[in-house]
């Protein structure tokens, strides 16, 4: 069976943590040293995790007031029958004096877990998540083996980007066209870069805040009209996904310009993409109540397209969109969605790379989505993830310690059932640690 990832997480109250929009933890760089009340706990974690029952004075009660000593010894035994007992701490990476991860060695994996404690003495843990998993006598082929046992259809690859043109170095079905959700963005960030550098506008330009999408983000609840640099709206773009931002940027750069980007980074399948959707425009397509307009678009022509774009922009903004419609099982994910194969996505990378905009880079990996621990692995690691349900999607563009460029990006989608979005991640985790270690 696959390994999946046991992740609980209480700060103060149990909440899913996973979710391409959520901001990484305080980076570990921050911190050398490890300071000895941390210390002190983490020794303590290593007891817990073999089972000493001491949670009562290891946790604050805000803890296991949300997860019961029972549910957590329950997890405690998922993570024994996966990956076998738990044996030592291999490291310890601070964030802060009271934030940082632990890895620690178990027989068939290296955990990492992040761990919070409280600021007051005596410094009871008030928050642990489990952000990754090293499996030992891991393999690409291995992981390969698993993402294609997975239901519906997925694909990946891992591609070098230090020479002229990407080089495989691994893949599975890398030419399948496959829903992307929000990895969408990319490309969006890429033309934004390219009309900066081509001097048709900075990254300090200020539009008002004129369109609204559902969330992902923030700026859909903030007033009409708020003055934002292109910067700010890149930046919410990736970072924490914001999907009012990206339909500013849309409407900003152009969308002929973005599926003249989809043309130049050397898309297989540039009509799956075109006309570039905003995103609510694609929401709103989804709807019940737009299943007329839904069908007219799936048959015409791209330059139909864009004129239905245009002529129905009252049936496909913000007030014709019902959350709760899409939030459960798949919705038109074959046909109403943004497609790329991931050889597609080691081209694009591959063109942002070459043009090494600075600002692009810093943006790509304020969340890098990964865990700390598993991010020191490399000298650089930016990322975007997509999802909604049937869809995951993850792009990574990082630098290893021998200087050689590498893009790790891999899809999943599953039109008759919600994908496993937490199996997924750490299939893509592992890639990109057994990249690291090439």
């Amino acid at each position: 069976m696959p390994d999946r990832l046991v992740r609980f997480w209480l700060f103060p109250a149990l909440v899913a943590m996973f979710s391409t929009g959520v901001p990484s933890p305080a980076r570990a760089e921050q911190m050398t040293t490890v300071s000895s009340e941390y210390q002190g706990r983490a020794s303590e974690l290593l007891e817990i995790l073999k089972g000493s029952q001491k949670e009562e004075t290891f946790f604050a009660r805000s803890f296991l007031d949300a997860v019961p000593i029972a549910q957590f010894r329950d997890l405690l035994n998922q993570l024994n029958t996966q990956y076998g007992e738990p044996q030592s701490i291999s490291r310890i990476i601070p964030a802060s004096d009271k934030d940082g991860t632990v890895e620690i060695t178990y027989t068939k994996a290296v955990l990492a877990m992040r761990m919070v404690l409280d600021s007051k003495t005596p410094y009871p843990v008030i928050g642990l998540l489990i952000t990754g998993a090293n499996i030992k006598d891991d393999s690409v082929q291995k992981i390969a083996d698993e993402i294609a046992a997975l239901p519906g259809v997925a694909g990946f690859q891992i591609a070098d980007l230090s020479g002229d043109k990407p080089q495989v170095v691994a893949g599975l079905n890398p030419n399948q066209q496959l829903a992307i959700g929000s990895t969408f963005k990319l490309y969006v960030l890429a033309e934004l870069s390219r009309s900066i550098k081509n001097g048709e506008r900075q990254w300090s330009d200020v539009v008002p805040l004129s369109r609204k999408s559902i969330p992902s983000g923030v700026l859909q609840d903030w007033p009409d009209g708020t003055p934002l640099t292109l910067q700010t709206l890149a930046t919410k773009m990736i970072s924490i996904s914001d999907n009012s931002a990206t339909d500013i940027l849309i409407d900003v750069v152009g969308r002929d310009n973005v599926d003249e980007m989809v043309l130049r980074t050397g898309h297989a399948q540039p009509e799956k993409m075109a006309p570039m959707l905003t995103t609510i425009e694609m929401f709103a397509l989804k709807m019940p109540a737009n299943d007329d307009l839904r069908q007219r678009y799936i048959r015409a022509s791209e330059t139909e397209q864009k004129r239905l774009l245009d002529s129905e922009q009252a049936r496909l903004g913000i007030d014709s969109v019902l959350v709760e419609n899409l939030v459960n099982e798949p919705v038109h994910i074959d046909t109403v969605e943004w497609f790329a194969s991931p050889a597609d996505i080691s081209n694009l990378f591959d063109y942002i790379v070459k043009t090494d905009d600075p600002v692009v880079l810093d943006i790509l990996k304020i969340n890098s989505i990964i865990s700390p621990g598993d991010a020191l692995r490399w000298n650089y690691i930016g990322g975007k993830g997509g999802s909604e349900p049937g869809v995951i999607s993850f792009a990574f563009l990082a630098k290893s310690k021998s200087g050689k460029s590498y893009t790790v990006s891999g899809s999943w989608n599953n039109s008759e059932a919600p994908v496993d979005n937490d199996q997924f991640t750490l299939m893509m985790n592992r890639l990109l640690n057994l990249v690291a270690a090439r």
